[in-house]
């Protein structure tokens, strides 16, 4: 049983209660993209915030609200070291990118700056959602 409080989900778990599923930002350059990763999650019961712009992010982390972010290393301000630190410092969420080729230099830096996984495109969608499910227990 699903309820919506203050915009958020909440899911009825027997033994614990209500509880809301994962607090996501999406930051994709790619609309189609980000809505599609957007409508699957929240159809699981996600709370989901999309962007646009890794430069869009920062105003967003000091209210460390989120459990996982889900990057697209094409979106312009992703690629920035500074966005994988700051994002790490603020309550330390996992951190997922969008890629589209395994040969990238920049994913083996991501790996020491605390990127969790990759989703390499094209994507499944379910697989996506599996993770998400995984990484929010």
């Amino acid at each position: 049983m699903k309820s919506l409080s203050r915009g958020l989900i909440h899911e009825f778990i027997p033994g614990k209660g209500w509880m809301m599923k994962g607090r996501i930002c999406i930051v994709d350059h790619d609309l189609g993209s980000r809505g599609y990763l957007r409508e699957c999650l929240e159809r699981e019961g996600h709370y989901v915030v999309t962007l646009d712009s890794g430069l869009q992010v920062k105003p967003y982390l000091s209210e460390g609200n989120f459990d996982i972010f889900i990057l697209n290393i094409e979106t312009p301000g992703v690629r920035e070291k500074d966005l994988l630190l700051d994002i790490k410092k603020a309550h330390r969420p996992r951190i997922l990118l969008i890629v589209s080729e395994r040969g990238d230099a920049f994913l083996k830096e991501a790996i020491h700056l605390g990127v969790y996984g990759f989703i390499y495109k094209p994507f499944k969608i379910h697989e996506v959602c599996t993770m998400v499910d995984h990484l929010t227990r």
